[in-house]
């Protein structure tokens, strides 16, 4: 298994999905650089702060892309996190089937190991799409806006003390926004591996691909409908609206990576590709 996963994690982070990914997702985080970070960073420097010392200069943990609920270009990224996982490996078993990879991998090695190859390759290579344009992001913000603790007065976030690591987030601010990029990690790994899941239901490789999506979408619009906005993964993965419920985000991961894992894996080693 070890060899094979270093081949198709090599195919996952080559791929031109991968590429095209991180590029979509680097267009929406330097859009909301120039977009709200620039404005911020010019605020700062315009403010005088020795005049009104309760005033605290605008700071990185509610400036970046998922420091706040203010920011269209965040809610676009979050809304399009399954996309993005998708795009480097999502759809990749369905296209090894339809040109033949398959049959000819499964002569040279085990299905169960080519199976969670593909499984792990694709939960990484889906994480690392959704997790490296907030770094971009995160990293520019660092350069134009201070690191300071934030405010429990003026605040841009939504962060309560009803949140899950509120402490955290109001004295190690930093330490909280690298949680949150983990948490991001995992979602569009979860994502990534929903779509090798569904690569049965249908002969049309658009059709798997937009599929996780469109579970996103219902359970955002849901969630909306129904007052619960907070338990919608759209806001649940980004730091600045942050997790109420954990429980919920727990059953989110749980069942996530259970059925993804159970579905492919069972329906993988069962299906006749000969």
């Amino acid at each position: 298994m070890k060899d094979i996963l270093k081949i198709e994690l090599k195919r996952a982070f080559t791929s031109k999905g991968m590429l095209l990914a991180v590029l979509i997702g680097c267009v929406l985080s330097a859009a909301q650089v120039i977009g709200d970070q620039i404005p911020v960073y010019l605020r700062n420097e315009a403010m005088d702060f020795a005049k009104w010392p309760i005033v605290q200069p605008a700071v990185v943990s509610e400036t970046w892309i998922a420091g706040n609920g203010g920011n269209i270009e965040g809610f676009i990224y979050f809304l399009l996190v399954p996309v993005f996982a998708m795009l480097p490996f999502g759809t990749s078993y369905f296209t090894d089937g339809d040109s033949g990879f398959l049959k000819n991998i499964y002569t040279r090695c085990g299905r169960k190991g080519f199976l969670q190859a593909k499984y792990f390759s694709a939960f990484i290579s889906g994480g690392a799409a959704v997790a490296i344009p907030l770094f971009l992001n995160l990293l520019c913000c660092m350069t134009l806006v201070p690191d300071l603790q934030p405010s429990t007065i003026y605040t841009r976030s939504m962060i309560t003390p009803a949140h899950l690591f509120s402490s955290i987030f109001f004295t190690h601010p930093l330490l909280y926004i690298l949680i949150f990029l983990l948490i991001d990690f995992v979602i569009g790994g979860i994502f990534a591996c929903l779509t090798l899941a569904v690569s049965f239901l249908s002969d049309y490789k658009i059709v798997i691909a937009v599929i996780p999506f469109f579970i996103q979408l219902i359970i955002h619009v849901g969630c909306s409908l129904l007052g619960v906005w907070d338990y919608s993964i759209v806001y649940m993965g980004r730091a600045g609206c942050g997790i109420i419920n954990p429980w919920v985000f727990l059953i989110y991961l749980a069942v996530g990576l259970l059925a993804s894992w159970f579905i492919f894996t069972r329906k993988g080693e069962r299906e006749d590709v000969f």
